[in-house]
């Protein structure tokens, strides 16, 4: 965050006030700004300045930066009224129009926005585009609406986008230059990240020790008898809108292509570049992609971030509207909770693209962090002891058990009879928050890529860096959804190499499997049993397993197979600590480091205990058992280049089998930490 301030907000701010007769737009998230006060009131000074001297319009927007259309409605207007309230309070601005996450646009979100109080929004020239308009058409703003709702929509040049600050002033006054020649009162919009502006790779350098922004600046100014600054706001209030325009569901046109599976964004691509061979860039607004809620699809580890959201907003909300808010400490409680869960709706672990995005272990983790919290104290406030919920809660088609009791969170799904959360909810993590080893579309280019580059500053969409020499070796790919307590029946000869780089053989059809549940309620004590019948090696086979909650910061699991076999059993849990490398596994009297990867025969316990969370967890078996244990990797594109990132351990409860009748085997998780 000071990295970004030094390179990017503040420089920005500095270099705006240099130029009084320029007038600008700019938004802030409600994090960003809740920092600045506390870390930089100085730039609070600077802004409160420029929004004085009506230079600059803010705008407003979820305060946690949500993508809109994939948060509860209720939260979508709070969301906006906080931002625009704190805006009101601290820089002396009621905003009228907003930035949109993303730019995800769906055509019931006017109704909402205007709710909120806002008049207009800027999204991409290319969701009007998709509606039929050419760029000659967008030189202004549209009014939309939903059931009577009006709201004003302001195209984004994404030419723009692409010029600004990478091209040469020339060419970019050379399009101004255009524009002007067609006559009347043609408005240009430039809406765009803050961080290109110095956090992007280079861009410190090339916009301000190379002076690319001042020049830019100075330009315009030469340029004042034909080219003139404004705001949203000021246009708005002075020009009539072209007209109506419906938009279609969208984001910016690059989003749809990294929604899509591999195989069809490798497609698109190709099948985009030799259209614009034939009629150049209006082959943009012909070949869609995919829309956002697609990532979902694409991922179900935000799937089920997303659906547990939901679940967790009933609940805060429910608790609020329950509780008696009469005094100033009752008020401030509400509102402490509902920052909670806003802040677990903050967009970016939701989806990934040219960014890190969820494949970043730390931005996952603060969803579930902010999320847990809020759990515990809608828990607390409603006085629930054990809820459960059986539903298809992350609508996948499979149905689902959510056991929220004490401290733990957990769900377990009937495909694979696995669990997809476990959550201490007083730590605010969730120990089985991994993600699968999975194909990318930009993997099929690592062979190719160099980190050499020409000099030449590009966009974040145009460079493509490696930043290790062997990270092919890393690609592996995953054939299932990296859960717990997943049971596989392996062949004899199976070594952990082959788990590591899923090149085994899998005996039966238990992995993905769909297990019946049954589940037992006394007293505040739940047992669930999940029970199958399948095919091992051309055998019928049948496995029941129950899950117990033997005390507060217990977990008892038990197993039954009856049937033939020969071979491995190996139950499979995924367990993340934040995504942390340091924590250690106990065994055998030995400490490794989680990162490691191992195998340890004839054990009965072993644990995993993490200093910074002061958190161990200990699993004791009934009978000895082979441990083996590798670590989770994934290869994932950032800013910075393409690179391999630790997500957590898969850990293997390897038992030999050769059983014609019944095998039993059972075990329990511990949970123990400082509250």
């Amino acid at each position: 965050m000071e990295e970004s301030y030094g390179k990017a907000y503040l420089p920005l701010l500095k270099i705006l006030n240099r130029y009084p007769s320029l007038k600008f737009v700019l938004h802030y998230s409600g994090n960003l700004l809740s920092w600045l006060e506390k870390r930089h009131p100085e730039s609070f000074e600077m802004i409160q300045a420029l929004v004085r001297a009506e230079r600059v319009e803010i705008l407003s927007g979820g305060f946690y930066e949500p993508i809109l259309s994939v948060i509860p409605e209720r939260d979508r207007v709070l969301q906006i009224k906080e931002l625009s309230g704190y805006i009101k309070k601290h820089l002396g601005y009621s905003p009228k129009g907003m930035w949109l996450a993303e730019r995800v646009w769906e055509p019931h979100m006017p109704k909402h926005i205007s709710f909120a109080g806002i008049d207009y929004v800027p999204v991409d020239d290319y969701h009007f585009k998709l509606s039929g308009l050419e760029e000659g058409d967008l030189l202004g703003y549209y009014v939309t609406e939903e059931e009577g709702h009006k709201l004003s929509v302001f195209p984004g040049s994404e030419r723009l986008r692409y010029y600004i600050p990478f091209k040469n002033i020339d060419v970019i006054f050379s399009y101004f230059r255009e524009i002007y020649m067609r006559g009347g009162s043609p408005l240009l919009t430039m809406a765009d990240d803050g961080e290109k502006f110095g956090v992007w790779p280079e861009t410190y350098t090339h916009c301000y020790e190379n002076g690319w922004l001042e020049r830019f600046f100075n330009a315009l100014i030469e340029n004042s008898d034909w080219i003139e600054t404004t705001t949203f706001s000021e246009y708005y209030s002075k020009f009539q809108p072209i007209g109506r325009v419906y938009l279609p569901t969208a984001s910016y046109r690059e989003m749809g292509e990294w929604v899509l599976p591999p195989e069809r964004a490798l497609d698109y691509e190709h099948i985009l570049t030799e259209m614009q061979k034939l009629i150049g860039d209006k082959a943009k607004s012909l070949l869609r992609g995919g829309i956002w809620r697609s990532f979902f699809v694409k991922y179900p580890e935000s799937n089920h971030i997303q659906k547990r959201m939901f679940q967790i907003s009933k609940k805060v909300h429910n608790a609020i509207g329950k509780s008696k808010i009469k005094s100033q400490k009752s008020k401030e409680t509400a509102d402490s909770l509902l920052h909670e869960l806003w802040r677990g709706q903050c967009n970016d672990a939701y989806w990934h693209g040219i960014f890190g995005g969820l494949y970043l272990p730390h931005l996952r983790s603060s969803l579930y962090r902010h999320l847990l919290r809020a759990e515990c104290i809608a828990e607390g406030m409603l006085h629930e002891k054990l809820t459960v919920e059986q539903s298809d809660f992350d609508c996948d088609g499979f149905e689902d058990i959510t056991i929220s009791t004490g401290d733990i969170t957990f769900t377990i799904t009937e495909q694979g009879g696995s669990m997809t959360e476990l959550s201490l909810k007083k730590k605010g993590i969730n120990l089985f928050d991994i993600l699968t080893r999975r194909p990318e579309a930009y993997h099929s280019k690592i062979t190719q890529a160099s980190a050499a580059h020409s000099g030449e500053t590009k966009t974040i969409h145009e460079q493509f860096i490696v930043k290790e020499t062997d990270i092919t070796d890393y690609m592996v790919y995953d054939n299932y959804r990296r859960a717990s307590l997943l049971d596989h029946f392996l062949p004899l000869n199976t070594v952990l190499d082959d788990m590591m780089r899923s090149e085994y053989e899998e005996l039966s059809d238990f992995i993905e499997g769909i297990y019946s549940f049954k589940k037992f309620k006394k007293g505040n004590t739940i047992t669930v049993a999940l029970l199958r019948e399948g095919l091992v090696s051309g055998n019928s086979l049948k496995v029941e397993k129950t899950l117990r909650l033997i005390e507060p910061l217990k977990l008892g699991i038990h197993y039954q197979i009856n049937g033939i076999f020969s071979g491995l059993f190996a139950i499979e849990f995924n367990i993340s600590f934040l995504g942390s490398p340091y924590p250690s596994i106990i065994v055998n009297d030995k400490k490794i480091p989680i990162r490691g990867k191992g195998t340890h025969k004839g054990t009965k316990e072993f644990s995993i205990k993490d200093e910074f969370l002061n958190l161990r967890v200990g699993y004791n078996f009934d009978e000895e058992i082979d441990l083996w244990h590798y670590p989770v990797e994934t290869i994932s594109l950032s800013e910075k280049g393409v690179e391999r990132i630790y997500q957590g351990t898969a850990f293997l409860f390897v038992k030999k089998c050769d059983f014609s009748d019944e095998k039993r085997l059972g075990f329990t998780i511990e949970f123990s930490h400082d509250s």
